[in-house]
């Protein structure tokens, strides 16, 4: 049995405890969902439960074992399988049998048991037959499922799975969600975090954080019959957003591949400038690989893409994972150079995309956050670009991010960026491109690891950007959530730009 016994932890850098008294008990082959808001101690919980980190008070007990005893620590992990959010960053090893090779050997098992363990595993996540390739090359729901794989040749008794699916579109949750209905069958104990509800359905039983305490335990269905509790806990908002603002209503277009496509905008607001130039792709074409000896040959992502971005507009660019879309807006962004085509600013300095014209944010916000402050990461930017020569001018500014992203400045500005959660990581990587004022914004996957009212302030505070004068392009491949609130929606598909 996992038991948490009044378990407390406070992160050095934080004001409050991020966990306060949590306790309940996992038994052996249970399915458990963990909900709660941003912030509420959902990742510090998994990292408590297999000894990553050590309660500041109280006990969390495995088995009868102890996390904070280093005489059986080692035996301890064999038995709690922690999955973080990121698959990419679990992933160390060049081949998928590596990989999942990679936990049986440290336990120092034999080697015809390794092999046997990595067999059954792959076999059990449907990654048999792929046994040779390199992760790299998987698609984020496989890469999902190799990660469970090299957690499941350990043979854990428990899983403890953070935000699995969030990173993932339609196609890639439901393997994800069919691997974890096959791990519960072989009888292994399930704690799924999520934001998701959805999975709820899924679960026995229910656990909900809010402000690092646990406010629920009980039957899903309880839960979810009751909207009162879901909007206390902040599992989700009412119809309109956190700002307040309605959802635009706009209608389908429908456009050729091929046709030069145009993302227009609206008037800027009174006292705001707004970009005087547009952000150009023309007949822009991009592959991966290299032809010639020892290359891999050469793959066509983008083809033939001709697109315009004006200032004030709202666009969405949707479509299935690994259709191009990261790759489009690091070219957007001026971070890779087009195999064939332009990509220019229509007005500037030979038309280049400089330093400061467009910021992007990245998938991934761990992948942007480098600094030892909250501060001094919102700060980095607009310091290089020499846009806050004092003291006052980049306090002022780092305050204007961190409030537009909702984060408390005096709260979040001392704290290390690395401490957060992942929607709190996401809110600061934002924050810190906001910073620098660009006249263009580039997001991906802007709402991945947010809470509901997360998702209801980033598309909000997009849309006031728009309306004040920048250009904000999105990519995401859930179309649900993202079509209500863009003023024109594209999708990519076998490399071409199709308009919706």
């Amino acid at each position: 049995m996992l038991c948490f016994k009044k378990v407390s932890y406070r992160y050095p850098s934080a004001t409050a405890p991020t966990l306060s008294a949590v306790g309940f008990s996992l038994s052996p082959a249970e399915h458990v969902v963990l909900l709660g808001s941003n912030g509420s101690g959902k990742s510090t919980l998994a990292r408590l439960a297999n000894g990553l980190l050590l309660p500041e008070q109280g006990r969390v007990l495995v088995d009868g074992m102890q996390t904070g005893d280093r005489s059986t620590i080692r035996a301890l992990r064999s038995r709690v399988g922690l999955v973080a959010q990121d698959a990419d960053n679990q992933i160390v090893s060049t081949s998928v049998l590596d990989e999942v090779a990679f936990g049986p050997e440290n336990l120092g098992l034999e080697r015809t048991e390794i092999l046997r363990r990595c067999t059954d595993a792959l076999a059990a996540l449907g990654l048999d037959g792929l046994e040779a390739r390199d992760p790299n090359t998987l698609s984020g729901g496989q890469k999902q499922r190799l990660v469970l794989a090299g957690i499941l040749a350990m043979d854990p008794a428990y899983l403890v799975l953070d935000e699995p699916t969030s990173m993932l579109d339609s196609k890639g949750r439901s393997e994800v969600r069919r691997a974890l209905h096959g791990l519960h069958a072989r009888g292994h104990a399930i704690v799924h975090i999520t934001h998701d509800l959805g999975f709820a359905r899924d679960a026995d039983r229910a656990l909900v954080l809010k402000a690092g305490r646990l406010v629920f335990d009980g039957a899903p269905e309880a839960l979810l019959a009751d909207e009162g509790l879901l909007l206390a806990y902040g599992l989700m908002v009412r119809g309109e957003d956190e700002l307040g603002e309605k959802r635009p209503e706009e209608g389908p277009a429908t456009a050729r591949p091929g046709e030069k496509t145009r993302a227009g905008g609206s008037a800027a607001l009174p006292g705001t400038p707004a970009a005087q130039a547009s952000l150009r792709l023309e007949g822009v074409g991009f592959s991966y690989g290299h032809d010639g000896p020892g290359g891999d040959g050469r793959h066509e992502v983008l083809k033939g893409i001709d697109f315009v971005v004006d200032p004030q507009s709202h666009v969405l660019v949707t479509g299935d994972s690994g259709s191009g879309k990261s790759t489009l807006l690091r070219i957007l962004a001026g971070l890779l150079e087009p195999t064939v085509g332009a990509a220019r600013l229509a007005q500037g300095a030979a038309g280049r995309i400089v330093p400061g014209s467009v910021g992007l944010v990245f998938q991934h916000p761990e992948s942007q956050l480098f600094a030892q402050t909250v501060a001094d990461e919102v700060a980095f930017g607009p310091e290089n670009l020499g846009l806050v020569p004092s003291r006052a001018l980049r306090d002022g500014a780092v305050r204007e991010a961190l409030e537009a992203v909702g984060l408390d400045p005096e709260d979040f500005g001392p704290r290390s960026p690395f401490m957060l959660s992942g929607g709190e990581m996401r809110r600061v990587a934002i924050a810190g491109v906001l910073a620098m004022r660009p006249p263009f914004l580039l997001l991906d996957e802007p709402t991945a690891g947010l809470d509901a009212a997360g998702r209801a302030f980033v598309h909000a505070l997009m849309r006031r950007l728009a309306q004040a004068g920048t250009g904000v392009v999105v990519v995401s491949h859930d179309v649900e959530e993202f079509r209500p609130h863009a003023r024109t929606h594209f999708e990519l598909r076998e490399g071409r730009l199709w308009r919706r």
